[in-house]
């Protein structure tokens, strides 16, 4: 299990890990501070992973949220 840095959190919604304390994908403030597996997404239009995720935006996602 990863423990995300003292500025960064995962958004228990959507798993996008963010350093502030709202997401900024869904805009939820339940955010945890641990994760397991890391998914970093470039262009998540053409990733078939992201597609089944439902994820639109790049950038770096949690597998697992504690």
């Amino acid at each position: 299990m990863k423990q995300v840095s003292v500025r960064e959190k995962v958004c228990r919604n959507c798993k996008r890990i963010v350093s502030g304390d709202t997401c900024d994908v869904c805009g939820s403030t339940n955010l945890a501070s641990t994760y397991q597996g890391l998914l970093i997404l470039i262009k998540p239009e053409l990733s078939e992973i992201a597609t089944l995720l439902n994820i639109k935006k790049e950038g770096y996602y949690a597998v697992k949220v504690k």
